[in-house]
């Protein structure tokens, strides 16, 4: 009887201990160790003039929702994601490349429902010009699928030197201005793929 006694305390204590133990935080995930999954992104511009700088960001969300727990009055969930700077090697005049690591972050439990899955979702190849950043936002998986996805950039914006805090505008190829005056306007195209040994 006392040594059932003993047990039932230490599992009860176990219980206790566990369930009040700390989770990862989403908001600062932690990286995977030894991440496999290797993918490279190229972006081509084709400017009317050379850019100051080049970098990227590649976007990663948490991919299985049932982890992250539903709002009580919408239904909704907080899904976490986070984004980490990647380097852009120039290759040509006109070509960058980079690396990435779809599975760069450690899934964890951090909210009592199971472990969250993390995915890169997103990479966007950075063109900066006169302090004006040109970002050719991609989805992975519609680049892996549907080949290279272009984004177009009206030419004034880039050699206007006016100061700006945002980020030039980007047009797709069935926008009416685009269409009305391809001209006036230059491509950014990112290309991502599994990226070789």
């Amino acid at each position: 009887m006392h040594i059932r006694l003993i047990g039932s305390l230490l599992l009860t204590l176990t219980l206790i201990t566990g369930c009040s133990m700390t989770h990862g935080d989403p908001k600062n995930p932690k990286k995977n160790p030894h991440p496999i999954k290797r993918y490279e992104v190229i972006a081509t511009a084709d400017a009317p003039g050379p850019w100051d700088s080049v970098g990227g960001t590649v976007f990663f969300d948490v991919i299985n929702v049932d982890c992250v727990p539903q709002a009580s009055f919408t239904g909704g969930r907080n899904v976490p994601n986070t984004g980490y700077d990647i380097e852009m090697i120039r290759m040509d005049e006109k070509t960058w490349k980079g690396y990435f690591y779809r599975d760069d972050l450690q899934g964890e439990d951090y909210f009592g429902q199971g472990i969250c899955h993390w995915d890169a979702t997103g990479v966007t190849p950075v063109f900066t010009v006169h302090g004006r950043a040109f970002g050719a936002a991609t989805w992975v998986e519609d680049a892996l699928h549907k080949g290279p996805q272009v984004d177009y950039f009206k030419k004034s914006d880039f050699i206007d030197r006016t100061p700006t805090p945002y980020g030039a505008l980007d047009f797709s190829a069935i926008n009416p201005d685009y269409i009305k005056h391809p001209d006036a306007f230059f491509p950014i195209m990112a290309t991502v793929k599994e990226a070789t040994p």
